[in-house]
């Protein structure tokens, strides 16, 4: 098997969102509910001790004869022509990265993620999480334009955030980040640490290291009340305040730290290729936008894993006596050792694994 369609995956969270996921997929009804989240070519299990559902978040692959069967099986047995010779022997039988669609109904709480040190010393992973965040969208909310928590600024005050972070209630931490409002084509990168949280009305693809690590020490998720374990990862809560790093940053500076320059990679009567993420030099993961006007071959210098969301159109995709189709919503995969050829009309993103090894 080279080419795969997955079934939709939507993961419970503790905060409410979905709606434009369900308004991606031509759900009748679209509805903000607790499942926010879209996992896309995952072999990651989530992290979610209040929900209780083994196995959460890892995909599902639709086989030819109609069956499912789970992507780490999957995995497991065609590893060699799905992943190719090429892939960093240290993710194993993983695409050895993760992407999400997300959707947020409401702020999510103050954050940060483990870079691979952290995660490391505290977690005892070889990942930590370093992720990025591809704007689709957004949509206002009780009167609040779309945006993103990103950053401390001049007015951050560490004994003041501690403290807050400890009891749960960070009034004056949101004072001390920058609030950024949104523009839909572009495109963040947080590094692992680096302090943040998804605003109320964000619509994004989430590109990550493997892992669902998160310290997010408030007390509640608007309704959602957190417990210590959502709030601290099973760490002790001081221990686990070092996940953040401190630094202070203008505007100017957040917007050079965080934002990435897209650059097209090819154009022509089928289709337009361009690079988001450009994985040699972010190194945890890459991803391009194919914008199918009719057709598009893959060239031999990108044949890698590839993990495809389809944002708008419809588009075939065949290798030999291999088919799928697809229509705006859907999710595939595509092996490394596939030739493949797009047809259709459509805009598709393509999420990369990493291009060396941990």
């Amino acid at each position: 098997m080279k080419l795969l369609k997955f079934l939709p995956n939507r993961v419970w969270r503790v905060y409410r969102g979905g709606a434009c996921l369900d308004q991606l997929r031509s759900v009748p009804e679209p509805a903000d509910d607790s499942f926010p989240e879209e996992w896309i070519a995952s072999t990651v299990a989530a992290l979610n001790p209040q929900h209780g559902c083994p196995g959460e978040g890892i995909s599902r692959v639709l086989l030819p004869d109609g069956s499912v069967e789970p992507f780490d099986r999957v995995l497991e047995r065609e590893a060699e022509s799905l992943l190719g010779p090429n892939h960093p022997a240290s993710a194993g039988k993983t695409p050895g990265f993760l992407t999400k669609l997300l959707d947020s109904a409401i702020r999510l709480p103050i954050q940060a993620h483990p870079d691979r040190t952290a995660s490391q010393r505290l977690f005892h992973s070889p990942y930590g999480k370093t992720e990025a965040w591809i704007v689709l969208g957004g949509r206002r909310i009780n009167g609040e334009e779309p945006y993103l928590l990103m950053g401390f600024n001049d007015r951050f005050d560490f004994e003041v955030f501690r403290r807050e972070a400890l009891s749960g209630i960070m009034k004056q931490t949101l004072g001390m980040m920058h609030r950024y409002p949104i523009t839909p084509g572009e495109v963040i990168l947080i590094p692992g640490g680096f302090p943040h949280a998804i605003g109320s009305g964000v619509l994004v693809q989430e590109i990550m290291e493997p892992t669902d690590w998160v310290i997010q020490p408030e007390a509640r998720c608007g309704e959602q009340p957190l417990t210590m374990q959502d709030r601290f990862g099973g760490l002790d809560p001081e221990e686990a305040l070092s996940v953040f790093h401190r630094e202070i940053l203008t505007l100017d500076q957040l917007r050079a730290k965080v934002l990435q320059t897209p650059v097209v990679l090819s154009e022509d009567d089928g289709a337009t290729l361009t690079s988001l993420i450009d994985r040699n030099t972010v190194r945890y993961f890459g991803s391009l936008e194919l914008k199918l006007h009719r057709v598009w071959e893959r060239p031999e210098t990108l044949n890698t894993f590839m993990a495809g969301t389809v944002l708008e159109g419809q588009a075939t995709v065949t290798d030999g006596a291999e088919t799928i189709s697809l229509q705006r919503g859907d999710t595939f995969a595509v092996g490394a050792s596939a030739h493949p050829r797009f047809t259709g009309k459509a805009r598709i993103l393509l999420a990369l694994p990493p291009v060396s090894a941990v």
